[in-house]
């Protein structure tokens, strides 16, 4: 009979594992919604939409696994903070999978936008949301806090690239009647993007969390 530490272990790694598969099918439709942003590509636009049911199914999942582990094994310390913070954060992944639907059903009206005048910017923010994210993913698979510095930081980047494309689409649509339209959409679209950026800090948060006991901005002397 497996010993009950053994067994706990390994079913703290199969949470783990699957989150990472929710992380890892939630880049993918990101990645997917952006392409499909700047393509209009109706193949991409229903692969993403397709692909939320996945999220979806591990959403159910490890909330109802990580509530059993709670109540069954009753864990402490840096356990229960691991199954405390992967259950808060499948809510900041399954949030970022429907942004990424909602870009992708944005794209449905924008159509193709390779020759845009600010697809340069667009293109850029997009790059970096997907890098936050798969930092975020990275940082969760081996509770990197030096990673989920990083995450942290680099949302100020992301920030100053949406304001400034929000403002610029926003002078389009006052300057050019032509571009009201799509200027109206791409702004929804960077909106979600920039949401999307502001789930990956509370991801990075979360692995403070984890770590150290503590939230990124207060001070510690050594892991919990």
């Amino acid at each position: 009979m497996m010993n009950s530490r053994v067994q706990f272990d390994a079913e703290i790694k199969a949470l783990e594992a699957r989150f990472q598969s929710m992380c890892q099918a939630t880049g993918d439709m990101l990645q997917m919604a952006v392409a499909a942003l700047e393509t209009g590509n109706p193949a991409l636009i229903n692969a993403v939409i397709e692909r939320d049911d996945e999220v979806d199914a591990d959403n159910v999942w490890l909330e109802t696994e990580c509530m059993r582990l709670v109540i069954q094994q009753q864990p402490v310390a840096h356990d229960l903070r691991v199954i405390g913070m992967i259950f808060k954060a499948i809510t900041d992944v399954e949030r970022i999978a429907d942004h990424a639907v909602d870009i992708a059903k944005i794209a449905v009206y924008t159509g193709s936008i390779h020759e845009f005048v600010l697809i340069t910017e667009l293109r850029n923010l997009g790059a970096e949301v997907q890098k936050m994210f798969q930092f975020s993913k990275d940082a969760f698979a081996s509770y990197d806090t030096q990673l989920a510095a990083t995450i942290i930081e680099q949302d100020n980047v992301v920030d100053d690239l949406f304001h400034t494309l929000r403002d610029r689409l926003m002078r389009l649509m006052q300057d050019d009647r032509e571009h009201t339209v799509l200027a109206s959409n791409l702004i929804f679209a960077v909106q979600f993007l920039e949401r999307i950026g502001d789930r990956c800090v509370n991801m990075a948060e979360r692995i403070h969390l984890i770590e150290w006991g503590l939230p990124p901005d207060r001070p510690h002397a050594s892991p919990v």
